[in-house]
């Protein structure tokens, strides 16, 4: 790391808007991230607590032992509520976590439950997770359908409340109409580029361009499957974020990982074949960006001549703009 890099990292919030904490894995890698994280200069990180594969009552427990965890750990942690709390722990140097779901089954179809949700921590929530559900067609689906009537309800409620619209995992048409439905911005926490791998997890250049319109932020994932040929060097991601910056501009991308920390538990489970994760072709090679490899990634801006203030945004910035814009 040179100075430059580490400057900048000292006064930089960096955010990474999904980690998988809900995945399977062992126990004891999971219990480590926190501090990585921490230790590698991160400021903020959002952890999935559910998904479509969750109803409510294990919502509910995932949600209270996850704040319980982050109790434990507040000497070197802080449970976000607000952006406040993660400029707070900036200056302390602490890790500030914040929750999400993949999908929107937790909510089930009572819309009640969107602002409860958000009063326990939940900050932004997918339409889907890859298939059809009661709000869209996800990104796996072979036709197309779009929002649903329920979905168009499910965006207003969370435009009230305050919960960030995200379209990751979500089909074309459902992710236009979702961006077209809501009076906030809306975002992709965590996906990859058609124009570099043609994969259904990835996204058209339309897509970005209707993203930064409605004021939002697409975050680039490290893994290889969807950065492409399972290439998760730095170069191949720096290159997915001068895609966008040169697109749309610096101010609408950032990042949103998606690290799996326990790469071998994943590929079994994909050799079980889970339907829900059996097209994102993991191999056993670990090709992923770890959260120990953000100096290189500042190092690769730096060497692309992108200005400081456009780094400090891209790590971070863009994500808190939206979030101080959105969160109640």
């Amino acid at each position: 790391m040179n100075n430059q890099t580490k400057a900048l990292l000292d006064t930089a919030i960096a955010c990474d808007m999904t980690c998988p904490w809900v995945a399977v894995g062992n126990q004891s890698l999971r219990d480590a991230l926190p501090e990585r994280y921490r230790n590698s200069g991160w400021t903020y990180v959002s952890l999935t607590v559910a998904s479509d594969g969750d109803d409510i009552a294990s919502t509910m427990g995932t949600i209270a032992a996850t704040r319980r965890m982050i109790d434990t750990l507040s000497e070197t942690c802080v449970l976000v509520k607000s952006v406040g709390d993660i400029r707070r722990a900036k200056q302390e140097g602490k890790l500030a976590l914040g929750m999400h779901f993949q999908g929107t089954l937790p909510v089930a179809r009572d819309l009640n439950l969107v602002g409860l949700y958000y009063e326990l921590g939940i900050r932004h929530m997918l339409m889907v997770y890859n298939y059809k559900n009661y709000v869209a067609d996800g990104c796996y689906e072979d036709g197309d359908g779009g929002l649903s009537g329920f979905g168009r309800e499910l965006v207003a409620e969370m435009n009230r409340v305050g919960m960030i619209v995200d379209v990751a995992h979500t089909g074309y048409k459902s992710s236009m109409d979702t961006i077209a439905a809501s009076t906030a911005p809306v975002i992709v926490s965590h996906g990859n580029l058609k124009a570099f791998n043609d994969h259904p997890r990835c996204y058209t250049d339309e897509q970005i361009r209707a993203i930064a319109a409605s004021g939002g932020v697409f975050g680039l994932t490290g893994l290889g499957a969807f950065l492409g040929n399972d290439d998760a060097s730095t170069p191949a991601l720096v290159r997915q974020v001068d895609h966008v910056a040169q697109l749309v501009g610096p101010q609408h991308v950032g990042f949103g990982l998606d690290y799996v920390y326990d790469w071998p538990a994943l590929v079994a489970l994909m050799a079980e074949g889970d339907d829900s994760l059996s097209k994102d072709d993991p191999t056993g090679d670990e090709p992923q960006v770890e959260p120990e490899r953000l100096p290189a990634i500042v190092d690769a801006l730096l060497g692309m001549n992108y200005s400081e203030a456009d780094i400090t945004a891209i790590l971070g910035g863009n994500w808190l703009r939206v979030c101080e814009q959105v969160w109640r």
